[in-house]
C-alpha cells in the first residue's frame, strides 16, 4: 500500500526534512530545539576527531628532530623542508631542478657552533632580503637557501672558496618523484602471493622473521599508521619532512574509494617490507618482526627533502632505508641508445653524484644499508646520479616468468665491467595495502620490488648487523637466481638461501669452545654485534662513533677484548685479561678490568658474558652484563 502524506495544502510527494514544521512547537521553539541538536552533534563530532587523533598517535614516541634554531638576527629558521613551487622549476642539462634555490650539506664532523658560524659568514657575503635561509636542521646538517635565479650557478661555484674552514658541500635542488607506475586499483580475490614462493620467503622465515633490534626506514610519500598491517608497537620515530613534525598521515583530500597513487605509495611500500604476518588480513611484509620508521616526504619533493629523510633515518638509528624514488629526467633521454646513456652517466650530474656519495659513505660508516628502486623508464639506471654508488643496493624488477619487467631500468654489462643493477625482485602485480582500508591492490613498478629487497636486508641484518651494503650485495648476488633471458639486471632475490649463507659464517658452540680453551696465542673471533653502543663525545652535534668487539686468545681460558670504533684511524680500547670457565651447558666469560679510555670518549665498563647454543647449534651470547654494551643475542664469527 502506498503511503501518502498531507499538510495544510493537501497531499505531498516527499517526507518533510527534519528542520521543517512538525509537532506542536512554534517556530521559535523548533528553532531552539534545532540549535540544541546541532550543538550536540558538533560536540560529538569533535570528540570523535579527538579520539581518532589519539588512536593515530598510539605507542609513538615524540619525534627527535632538532629544535628551531635562533640566529644572530633573532630570526627563527624553519626545520620543515620548504615546498617546491611549479613556477620555480626549470629544466637544465637533462634534469628538472629549482632555479632559485641551493642546498648545503655540512660534514658529519661539523658541530652546531660551526654551522652557526657558517650562517653568519654567509649573511655577510650574501645579505638579505635578496638571499634568505629557508630551512636548517642541525640534526641532519642540511640547509636550503633562496637565491636570485640568475646568480644560482655562480654562488654554487664561489661558496666553497668563500667559507673554506668549515666542511660542507653546496648543490642544486633537483626534482625527484616516486618510481611507481600508476595504475587503477584492482580489487579481486585472485591469488596474488605468487612472489613469496618465487623468492623463497617461506624458507627464510623458518630462520628469522626479523628482529626488534633492526629498524627499517621507509622514506616515501604518506603513511596510514592505523592500517591493519601496522597495528602493534613496532613503529618508531615517525617524521614528516614537509611539516618538521611526526604527522606522517595522508592529507584530508585522500579518498579511499578513489585512491590516489602518490598518496597510497608510502603505505603500499611499507606493507610490502614490514606488513604483519598471520594476522588474517591483507598481505604480508618480508620482515614483519623488524621495527618500522615511517618518514614522509609529502606528495611533491626534491633532492633536499630526500636527503633530509635519509639523514634523519641515519641519525635516528635506522638499520635499513628503502627509497622507492629517483630523479625526474628529461624524456629526451629515452630516445638515446644504451651506449649514449652510459656515456651520459659517466659525465653528467657529477655535482649531484658527489653529494649523494658523500651521504652514502656516511651511511656505510654507520652500517646503514640503503636500498633504491632502480626506476621504471627502461633506461640505464646510473643516468640517475643518486644511483651510482656501490655502497647502495639497486633493485630492478622481474615479472611472473622471472624475466625482466618491460618497464624496469637496467644496468649490467659484464663485457664492459659495468654493474649498476645489484639484484632483482618481483615487481608486477604485487599486492599493496590501500590506506584507510583492509584491502590491497595489485601494483607494478620497481617501487614495489625495492621494499621486498629492503625487507630481505632487514632479515639479514637481524642475523648479522655487522654486514655492510657491499657485503650484503655479494650475498644476495651469489645466492640469487638467474633472470630468464636477460643479463642486464641482477639475479632474482632468493631469501632462504641468502639467510642460510649468513648463518654459515657463524661459529658453532663446539667451535667457540675450542677457541676459548684450546687455541693458540693470537687467534681471534668477533661477535656479530658491531653496533653495540653510541659513545659520548664532547663535540655538540657531532655524530658519535660505533664500536665492535673482538676476542683475542692469550692461552687456554684466557684472552683480551679489543673494542674498535668505526672512525678513521681508530685507536682501539683494550680490556684487561678475561677468564673463561665452563658451567653446565654454558661458558661464562668474565672481563674483570675495564678497558682504558680514550680522551674525550666515555670509557667501557667491566663485562660478564654468558655463551650458549641457539636452536641451530651456533654459539650465541645469551646474556651480557655491562653498562657499556647493549643487551642482544650476538653470534660469533671468525675475524676476517
Amino acid at each position: 500500500m502506498k503511503r501518502i502524506h498531507f499538510d495544510s495544502h493537501g497531499p505531498v510527494k516527499w517526507h518533510y526534512f527534519f528542520w521543517q514544521p512538525w509537532g506542536c512547537l512554534g517556530c521559535l521553539g523548533r528553532g531552539l530545539l534545532f540549535m540544541v541538536f546541532l550543538t550536540l552533534f558538533l560536540f560529538l563530532l569533535s570528540q570523535f576527531r579527538s579520539c581518532r587523533d589519539d588512536v593515530s598517535q598510539r605507542n609513538l614516541p615524540p619525534v627527535e628532530s632538532s629544535p628551531q634554531i635562533p640566529t644572530d638576527t633573532a630570526e627563527v629558521i624553519s626545520v620543515a623542508v620548504p615546498p617546491i613551487n611549479d613556477e620555480d622549476i626549470i629544466e637544465e642539462d637533462g634534469r628538472q631542478l629549482v632555479g632559485n634555490r641551493i642546498n648545503v650539506i655540512f660534514g658529519a664532523e661539523a658541530t652546531n657552533e660551526q654551522q652557526d658560524e657558517w650562517i653568519s659568514k654567509f649573511r655577510e657575503l650574501y645579505p638579505e632580503p635578496e638571499h634568505s635561509i629557508l630551512f636548517h636542521d642541525r640534526n641532519t646538517k642540511l640547509m636550503s637557501i633562496k637565491v636570485p635565479a640568475e646568480k644560482r650557478q655562480q654562488i654554487i661555484q664561489d661558496l666553497p672558496g668563500q667559507i673554506p674552514n668549515i666542511p660542507f658541500m653546496v648543490f642544486d635542488e633537483s626534482i625527484m618523484e616516486g618510481s611507481a607506475l600508476p595504475s587503477d586499483p584492482v580489487f579481486s580475490n585472485r591469488d596474488t602471493s605468487w612472489y613469496f614462493d618465487a623468492i623463497k620467503a617461506h624458507d627464510g622465515w623458518e630462520i628469522t622473521k626479523g628482529s626488534s633490534d633492526v629498524t627499517i626506514a621507509i622514506v616515501d610519500s604518506y603513511f596510514d599508521l592505523n592500517n591493519v598491517e601496522f597495528i602493534g608497537d613496532n613503529i618508531v620515530s615517525p617524521y614528516s619532512v614537509a611539516n618538521g613534525d611526526r604527522n606522517v598521515g595522508l592529507p584530508d583530500s585522500y579518498n579511499p574509494r578513489q585512491p590516489d597513487p602518490v598518496m597510497c605509495h608510502g603505505t603500499m611500500v611499507a606493507s610490502m617490507a614490514l606488513g604483519a604476518l598471520d594476522n588474517g588480513k591483507g598481505s604480508a611484509g618480508i620482515a614483519p618482526d623488524c621495527k618500522f620508521m615511517p618518514i614522509s616526504l609529502g606528495g611533491r619533493f626534491g633532492c633536499l627533502a630526500m636527503l633530509q629523510g635519509l639523514l634523519y633515518a641515519i641519525n635516528h638509528g635506522a638499520t635499513v632505508v628503502n627509497i622507492s624514488a629517483g630523479l625526474v629526467l628529461s624524456q629526451d633521454l629515452e630516445r638515446l641508445s644504451v651506449s649514449q646513456q652510459i656515456e651520459i652517466a659517466k659525465r653528467r650530474f657529477l655535482d649531484l653524484e658527489n653529494v649523494w656519495k658523500y651521504v652514502f659513505d656516511m651511511a656505510d660508516k654507520y652500517f646503514v644499508t640503503i636500498v633504491w628502486a632502480a626506476g621504471n623508464e627502461n633506461l640505464f639506471t646510473a643516468i640517475d646520479a643518486t644511483k651510482r654508488s656501490e655502497k647502495t643496493i639497486k633493485v630492478s624488477a622481474v615479472d611472473r616468468n622471472m624475466s625482466k619487467a618491460m618497464f624496469s631500468n637496467f644496468g649490467n654489462f659484464p663485457d664492459m665491467n659495468i654493474y649498476e643493477s645489484t639484484i632483482s625482485a618481483p615487481g608486477v602485480q604485487i599486492p599493496g595495502m590501500i590506506p584507510h582500508t583492509d584491502r590491497y591492490s595489485p601494483v607494478d613498478g620497481t617501487s614495489f620490488s625495492s621494499p621486498i629487497v629492503a625487507g630481505a636486508c632487514g632479515l639479514i641484518k637481524s642475523l648479522d648487523p655487522t654486514l655492510k651494503a657491499e657485503e650484503i650485495a655479494t650475498i644476495l648476488k651469489s645466492t640469487g637466481k638467474a633472470v630468464r633471458g636477460n643479463t642486464t639486471i641482477g639475479p632474482v632475490l632468493q631469501i632462504g638461501p641468502a639467510l642460510k649463507k649468513v648463518e654459515s659464517t657463524f661459529l658453532s658452540y663446539e667451535e667457540i669452545e675450542k677457541f676459548l680453551f684450546e687455541t693458540s696465542d693470537g687467534d681471534s673471533v668477533s661477535v656479530t654485534g658491531t653496533i653495540l653502543r653510541f659513545l659520548e663525545t664532547e663535540e655538540d652535534g657531532a655524530l658519535p662513533p660505533l664500536i665492535k668487539m673482538q676476542f683475542i686468545s692469550t692461552g687456554a681460558g684466557k684472552g683480551i677484548v679489543k673494542y674498535v670504533s668505526n672512525l678513521p684511524n681508530p685507536t682501539p680500547w683494550w680490556s684487561g685479561e678475561y677468564n673463561a670457565v665452563k658451567r653446565g651447558n654454558e661458558i661464562v666469560l668474565t672481563q674483570e678490568e675495564a678497558p682504558s679510555a680514550t680522551e674525550g670518549v666515555f670509557p667501557f665498563s667491566k663485562a660478564k658474558i654468558n655463551i650458549g647454543r641457539d636452536a641451530h647449534g651456533k654459539a650465541i651470547v645469551t646474556s651480557l652484563e655491562s653498562e657499556s654494551v647493549a643487551q642482544r643475542n650476538f653470534h660469533f664469527k671468525r675475524t676476517v
